[in-house]
């Protein structure tokens, strides 16, 4: 169990937890009775304690006594916040009446800050460069949109520019980085213990953010949780590509293929329930969209997961993990 240990370090954000606010219009406080990824303080309205929402809406109108934390959602602040204002992985707009007294972060988030938003403490912002607007895109409410024609060309445009941009990182990857053989054969060695490991870094990633976000010395150390998911999240998944490719070509028969365009064929093979799923959007069929788009979340969900157990138990391609047999004492080679 103690290679397990080395999961917290690749981080993904999956659970959605929160607490729900309620209250009179003088003040809002925490209840255990609801829960919900939502938060949001009227004009006039005071929560006193921190407001946190992870995957959802944190809409601050009013005052809060607390800090203000979202995490892969959207935001939309226009109000008065007492302690810090820690933006990860989000979007949204911070309009001209706010006022953060407290230390303001944004990590990784793609924002729309107004020129008369006051930050009064410490400001840290931490892009990552385009990523910022791939991570906001994800969570962008696009219901009511599906029949615009300009929301069906972006859409086209955008899923045409996502697959172009992961095949090339994907080559980039299999022909630079020699540590990714290292990460297909523990893939394939150990297809099982790699899954469980994934399914491990996925339920302790909220308890280390929440560890990291309350120590003071943690703090510091969360852009680096951010970079290593996204290189855990990428060199994963492009080795799972590769290794897609390579079993297609393969069954073909079709053996000794540069890896430009294994990795072609194996982003086309998993690109077939995201386009179904697009043609069904597109052509507004319902029935079409809601069971490609379950088909697409755990085709993602097996992906992500065999990409951090893989990168996890590898190393980072350092080594190959190898199954304890009776009578060994090392786990990796």
């Amino acid at each position: 169990m103690k290679k397990y240990f080395s999961l917290f370090v690749f981080l993904f954000l999956i659970s959605l937890l929160f607490t729900n606010i309620y209250g009179s219009k003088k003040s809002i406080e925490y209840t255990n009775e609801y829960k919900n990824v939502d938060v949001s303080v009227d004009q006039d309205d005071t929560l006193s304690n921190d407001a946190v929402s992870i995957g959802g809406t944190l809409d601050i109108n009013g005052v809060i006594d607390g800090d203000a934390v979202s995490i892969g959602g959207e935001v939309n602040i226009n109000g008065e916040i007492e302690g810090d204002l820690v933006v990860i992985g989000s979007y949204g707009e911070i309009d001209s009446l706010t006022i953060v007294n407290g230390e303001f972060v944004n990590i990784g988030s793609n924002l729309d800050i107004h020129k008369n938003a006051q930050f009064k403490g410490a400001k840290t912002n931490i892009s990552l460069g385009p990523i910022n607007k791939l991570v906001g895109l994800r969570f962008i409410p696009y219901m009511g949109k599906r029949n615009n024609i300009s929301f069906k060309g972006f859409n086209l445009v955008s899923g045409i520019t996502k697959f172009i941009i992961l095949y090339l990182l994907s080559l980039a990857i299999i022909l630079i980085f020699k540590g990714s053989r290292k990460v297909e054969e523990t893939t394939i060695k150990n297809p099982f213990r790699t899954f469980l490991a994934g399914l491990l870094v996925e339920i302790l990633v909220i308890p280390a953010i929440i560890v990291l976000l309350i120590s003071i010395i943690g703090i510091p150390l969360v852009p680096f949780f951010i970079l290593l998911l996204f290189i855990g999240v990428f060199f994963g998944t492009a080795v799972i590509i590769f290794m897609t490719g390579k079993y297609v070509c393969n069954k073909f028969n079709k053996h000794n293929i540069h890896p430009s365009l294994t990795i072609l064929i194996g982003l086309l093979v998993l690109s077939v329930i995201p386009l179904i799923h697009f043609i069904g959007v597109w052509a507004n069929i319902g029935w079409i969209e809601v069971i490609f788009a379950i088909l697409l979340y755990i085709q993602s969900f097996i992906i992500i997961t065999y990409s951090f157990g893989a990168v996890a138990l590898s190393k980072f391609g350092t080594k190959i993990y190898k199954k304890v047999q009776i009578g060994e004492k090392n786990e990796v080679k």
